[in-house]
């Protein structure tokens, strides 16, 4: 399919493609982004994503941002009803924004006030920059913040985070990780790189830069390269490696399974036995496979790539 601004985050764009979000979405839970790939579950906008957003077009344009602002006019904005002597009508005034948004217009100010963030900011390129390429034989997507061209190509990110210092510990690695680890940037950046050398026809790797400001009183901010060839390949093999199960799942060949801890696992659960106390320690943890009524297709969409 042809992607555009319009189909980007569509269904039939997530059935013909694989995408950062969606991989991330079945390594969480298998069930829900199946829930997702077939209508039966959207999830609720979170008061994070909409202020990342709100940031986002900030920097993106002021056209995208006075859009943004529209849309969603009263989650981001406090009113009043005021009545005009004159007519007798009824109209809302605004009276400010609520503190998330506030918080939100400092980290913006902090990011327009910086003398290097700002190179970025007023650098020649493409915002929201869709490209598309194959990694393992599997069509991926992908949209760029913003995408600088040419020699040296570069690919930036904004982000949002709520201290840039921060870690968090991996119970699979053992040890704690930054931010950057913690929420997959480096398995993004790797993808990003492979879709964007084959749109350029490149064998070099774009700079991957990510700008990031945290949502604390007083905003830090730090602008990171994300550029380390060897860890790219390790992403790359992690996807591979987990490719086929999500495959086999997303085309109806295996039953998804539930993480049971997530939106969509509280809201439909069901309970079928009392189980033992220890049951809620982390390493007892048990995965169910999602139920579907028999010969229910789960995703009309076939891959017909291979791993590999």
């Amino acid at each position: 399919m042809n992607l555009t601004s319009e189909n980007y985050y569509s269904r039939e764009a997530d059935l013909a493609y694989m995408s950062c979000s969606q991989y991330h979405g079945f390594l969480e839970c298998e069930a829900r982004q199946m829930a997702k790939l077939s209508g039966r579950w959207i999830d609720e906008p979170s008061e994070a994503f909409l202020v990342g957003n709100y940031f986002h077009t900030a920097l993106e344009s002021e056209e995208a941002h006075a859009a943004f602002c529209e849309g969603n006019f009263d989650v981001i904005f406090k009113t009043k009803t005021v009545k005009d002597k004159v007519t007798g009508l009824s109209a809302k005034q605004v009276t400010g924004k609520y503190a998330p948004y506030e918080r939100a217009d400092k980290m913006i100010a902090v990011a327009r006030g910086d003398d290097l963030i700002r190179s970025f900011l007023e650098m020649e390129g493409e915002p929201e920059k869709i490209m598309h390429g194959l990694i393992f034989g599997i069509p991926w997507r992908i949209r760029v913040d913003k995408y600088v061209s040419g020699d040296g190509a570069m690919i930036i990110d904004w982000k949002t985070t709520a201290n840039i210092w921060d870690t968090k510990y991996n119970p699979e690695r053992g040890e704690r990780e930054t931010f950057i680890e913690a929420y997959g940037y480096l398995m993004r950046a790797a993808v990003y790189s492979e879709v964007e050398k084959q749109y350029s026809d490149r064998e070099e790797d774009p700079h991957f830069i990510i700008v990031a400001i945290s949502k604390q009183d007083y905003p830090d901010k730090e602008v990171l390269r994300l550029n380390h060839r060897q860890r790219y390949g390790y992403e790359l093999e992690q996807i591979k490696d987990k490719l086929p199960r999500i495959l086999a799942v997303k085309e109806g060949a295996m039953l998804p399974t539930r993480c049971g801890y997530c939106d969509y696992c509280r809201a439909t659960k069901k309970l079928y036995a009392i189980k033992p106390y220890y049951k809620l320690i982390p390493e007892w943890r048990e995965r169910r496979e999602e139920e579907h009524e028999p010969g229910e297709m789960l995703v009309d969409a076939p891959q017909e790539a291979v791993v590999g």
